[in-house]
């Protein structure tokens, strides 16, 4: 406030956790005060100013669609499709594609109503076209001046708010009614409740799979991506910020995960034990449970130390070389099919970028493979899975001569050095250089406590013990287990003081008994030391030696 506020004098102070959000300006007296009023004038344009309505396509699926749906695919014969791409003894496998998909385009068209809504930045989730139509009517109502239309608007339009509330509270607490399902925190709500069987899905999808793993072709209709640009963080400052993900046609996604299971069945057992990713019981848990386990088994022995090596591969899918793929893949017994196959879908795929409404020039790559793709990151991983330690470093010949030394030889790659941290982040863990846990701790409480402000708003909105349990489990007990079994065992006392306090907080706001962070790892630890056992292909499976009695 830069005015005089009582007579000559300055008397007010503003603060606000945003720095010049607000401008201030006088205003006359409250009756006889000797006081000014100040009038607080947000700076800002609010978001609801300066977003302008967006207007979007959707369709709706009216009551009996998808069994409309599904009973014109039953009365379809599908081999008409197929006959009219066959030429000969060929089949026209983009022809038979693009036929069969049009034609379900065209049934979903007829089957749902399409509409044209109108979004605003501020429009409540509870919002219905009847509650709309209703404050449509108030308006209406007010500006005619007849207080007796008025009143029942008034009167029409409250109790419609309060139904579509009611209606959408309903809504939320079916999605999240069973507390134990954790996963279904983070799935969207949606109003279609049929999940489609195999049985549902048009019987030509099935000849066109099978061809296009006989023939190792893709239909250039099926490996079509778009590209969306997706922040990596909230500001963005220059292009390597956004992800460039992929979206590709949904029957493709049925294809790729098919042929994603059948990779992995047809995988050697003579991989590389030290591969977790793509591996039956196997986890995060694993991989950094056997690091710290191989580096503190080193550090047993006498005058050793322990040098890791992360290293990061940048724009990794995008450089992936199908040609190269191809040999690493048949080294590993892959069928020669199914290797034509990933060779011609990573190939001569057309891709276009969408920002916004805007779309650009389709463009044909050849190298990479498409990020947010599940074959991608397994077909990744067996393209280096023959990676091996190349760096060689030079010792002191004893031990007084390596102590005279102030560093380590550095590690070179390519004539550069690698960075050496007092830290680093793997696999979501903090490892420090020392191998204790308090920076680890210290960022998964930050973490946990800032979702505790969620959780004690949606106290506030009275919502039952079940569905806060389940935020609770979702957001903040997941971030506190996290890989539990690899390093709270070793944590200080005051760390877990600190984790045992944010679950007490949780217990306190939703007013049930919570699991404890002890009883969590105990519980853990024996499941994953029963797993380990049972799994003789495991790593770790050697560490184990049963009783004489067998357990």
């Amino acid at each position: 406030v830069e005015f005089a506020t009582r007579g000559t004098n300055t008397l007010d102070l503003v603060y606000t956790n945003i720095p010049g959000a607000y401008r201030a300006e006088p205003r006359p007296h409250l009756g006889y005060s000797d006081h000014i009023s100040v009038m607080l004038i947000p700076a800002y344009r609010l978001l609801v100013r300066h977003s302008k309505p967006v207007l979007k396509q959707v369709k709706t699926w009216p009551a009996g669609a998808i069994s409309a749906l599904q009973a014109c695919f039953e009365c379809t014969d599908g081999n008409m499709f197929r006959e009219d791409a066959t030429n000969g003894a060929s089949i026209n496998l983009e022809e038979y594609t693009t036929s069969v998909t049009s034609y379900i385009s065209k049934c979903i068209d007829d089957v749902t109503v399409s509409k044209t809504i109108t979004t605003c930045s501020n429009q409540k989730p509870w919002m219905t076209a009847e509650v709309c139509a209703l404050l449509k009517s108030r308006d209406s109502a007010f500006r005619a001046g007849v207080k007796a239309a008025l009143r029942t608007a008034r009167a029409k339009l409250s109790r419609a708010i309060r139904e579509a509330k009611r209606t959408h509270a309903q809504r939320i607490h079916v999605h999240f009614q069973d507390s134990e399902d954790s996963r279904r925190m983070w799935q969207v709500i949606t109003n279609d409740k049929t999940t489609p069987s195999a049985c549902d899905t048009p019987s030509a999808f099935t000849g066109i799979f099978n061809i296009s793993l006989s023939s190792a072709i893709v239909p250039p209709c099926l490996k079509t991506t778009t590209i969306v640009p997706v922040p990596k963080k909230s500001t963005v400052s220059c292009l390597n910020d956004y992800r460039p993900f992929a979206l590709t046609p949904i029957v493709m996604k049925c294809v790729k995960r098919l042929v994603m299971r059948h990779i992995k069945t047809q995988l050697p057992p003579s991989l590389d034990p030290l591969q977790f990713a793509y591996c039956p019981n196997r986890s995060t848990d694993n991989a950094i449970t056997t690091t710290l386990h191989l580096s503190l088994t080193h550090l047993d022995n006498k005058d050793t130390y322990v040098r890791m090596l992360f290293i990061d591969f940048s724009s990794a899918f995008n450089t992936i070389i199908p040609q190269h793929l191809i040999e690493k893949l048949s080294l590993l017994s892959l069928k020669t099919s199914l290797c034509n196959w990933i060779l011609d879908f990573l190939t001569e795929r057309p891709q276009s970028v969408r920002n916004g409404n805007s779309f650009s020039n389709t463009t044909t790559l050849c190298t990479g493979a498409p990020q947010g793709c599940v074959l991608s990151p397994l077909l990744f991983t067996l393209l280096t899975h023959d990676c091996e330690s190349t760096v060689r470093t030079t010792t002191s010949s004893s031990l007084s001569s390596w102590s005279a030394q102030s560093n380590h030889y550095p590690l070179f790659i390519d004539g550069s050095p690698v960075e050496i941290v007092k830290s680093t982040k793997f696999l979501g863990v903090h490892l420090a250089e020392n191998f204790t846990w308090s920076l680890n701790t210290t960022s998964s409480t930050k973490k946990a406590q800032r979702r505790i402000y969620f959780l004690q708003r949606l106290r506030k909105a009275h919502l039952p013990p079940p569905i806060l349990t389940m935020f609770y489990r979702g957001t903040i007990e997941s971030i506190l287990s996290s890989c539990i079994t690899a390093w709270f065992g070793n944590c200080t006392v005051s760390d877990r003081k600190t984790l045992h306090r944010i679950v007490r907080t949780g217990e306190k706001i939703i007013g049930v008994s919570l699991p404890s962070i002890t009883d969590m790892y105990t519980t853990r630890c024996i499941c994953k030391a029963n797993s380990i056992v049972d799994d003789p292909t495991h790593p770790s499976h050697t560490l184990f030696t049963l009783l004489p009695s067998g357990k």
